[in-house]
């Protein structure tokens, strides 16, 4: 039997690293053709300035996978669907094609989604559909549908029912000049809480803090695979406890004062430099790593966590945009998110880390059966985000 073999299965230690490993890394490998799920559709809900008696709506949509007719509340992933194919076809129809079908098939469109006042569904006409011009068939494109109708009777609350199969939704609501407002989030579909279109509503705080929490997860958990590459990076440093909390202390501190930046408007950075820079930072962890002259966290790779973590906070702060925050419990829909991401995190080192202490290996089997090819996969994949996040590939 070759030399490596006989190591391993004579080892059960070291075996058992180097199966977390290829466990690690059959996971990365998978998910990394993911990494552009689709994401919750966002419904915004407003009066129009020039015409108070008149409701307007957009509906930002995966336009292919409605037309597709993919159940989105049973699949993960698109790829996952048995309409995989025809979904990827349509992602290639030219934004103009895709816009008149979607406009030949509203129809269908509106007999699934209903914005309902005293139990009623609301006349709502199609104004326009905006599809984007597809220039990666690798990442999901939105659809944006306008919509128009008349208002409800004053003093009446509205409601918007959203069929599961069409995935989350975040409804939000538009004042004159302002920014949308979280009003309600829809996980798994059904009907929203009623509420008045007067942008000062009140959402109860149990709502604000259990949605942003679950954002927050979803957000590293299962949507986050930068953020999971990182974290790993991290665990793959060394086996000590203290040196892991300290690195993870140092990148929440970072990555939040960042988040609570950016959601205030007081940091503006385009996504088309945080990304690249985000993908950089997963692959400068992986190979410090390998390269790495001691096992104990000196004050330079502090220095880099922290710096890291202000630019993955720039990126969590991406999705809170989307969300955006309620007026009447803002510092809470925030520390909500952040505390939601933080479990996302410690659910993925956590496990990992007490499963290498539980076989209590060597610090040498640890270097060589899970540091250095973890470290490794993970600079690669780092820096294969990278060349495609600057359009080279």
């Amino acid at each position: 039997m070759p030399r490596i073999y006989t190591s391993l299965f004579c080892k059960p230690r070291l075996f058992f690293v180097g199966f977390l490993s290829l466990l690690i890394a059959f996971l990365l490998q998978t998910n990394a053709a993911t990494a552009h799920e689709l994401r919750p559709s966002i419904l915004d809900l407003g009066i129009v300035e020039d015409a108070p008696d008149q409701l307007t709506i957009t509906l930002r949509f995966s336009g292919e996978a409605f037309l597709a007719d993919i159940d989105l509340s049973s699949v993960s992933n698109t790829d996952d669907s048995a309409s995989s194919r025809l979904y990827d076809e349509l992602r290639a129809v030219p934004a103009a094609v895709l816009a008149e079908r979607l406009t030949s098939s509203f129809a269908a469109l509106a007999g699934r989604v209903s914005v309902m006042s005293a139990g009623r569904p609301l006349s709502l006409e199609l104004q326009a559909v905006d599809v984007a011009e597809m220039a990666d068939l690798t990442l999901a494109r939105d659809t944006t549908l306008t919509l128009a109708g008349g208002l409800p009777k004053a003093g009446e609350a509205i409601s918007v029912q959203w069929p599961p199969s069409m995935g989350a939704l975040l409804i939000r609501q538009m004042g004159p000049g302002s920014d949308p407002e979280y009003s309600d989030y829809l996980p798994n579909g059904g009907t929203s809480q009623a509420f008045a279109l007067n942008h000062a509503q009140t959402v109860p705080l149990t709502s604000v803090i259990g949605t942003y929490i679950h954002s927050g997860i979803i957000h590293i958990i299962p949507a986050g695979l930068d953020h999971i590459l990182f974290v790993l990076g991290l665990l793959a440093f060394g086996l000590s406890g203290r040196g892991l909390m300290l690195q993870v202390s140092v990148f929440t501190v970072a990555h939040t004062m960042t988040l609570a930046a950016a959601s205030l408007g007081l940091v503006t950075i385009p996504g088309s430099i945080v990304e690249p820079l985000i993908a950089l930072s997963i692959a400068w962890i992986g190979i410090e790593n390998i390269f790495r002259k001691s096992a104990r966290v000196a004050l330079s790779r502090v220095v880099v966590v922290f710096a890291f973590g202000l630019l993955h906070g720039l990126g969590f702060a991406s999705v809170l945009a989307d969300f955006g925050l309620p007026q009447s419990a803002y510092v809470v829909g925030l520390l909500s998110f952040n505390v939601g991401v933080e479990i996302g995190q410690l659910a993925i080192v956590v496990p990992i880390f007490f499963l290498l202490k539980a076989v209590k290996i060597t610090p040498p089997q640890f270097r060589r059966g899970f540091q250095i090819p973890v470290s490794a996969l993970i600079s690669a994949v780092g820096m294969f985000w990278f060349v495609e996040r600057v359009g080279l590939l």
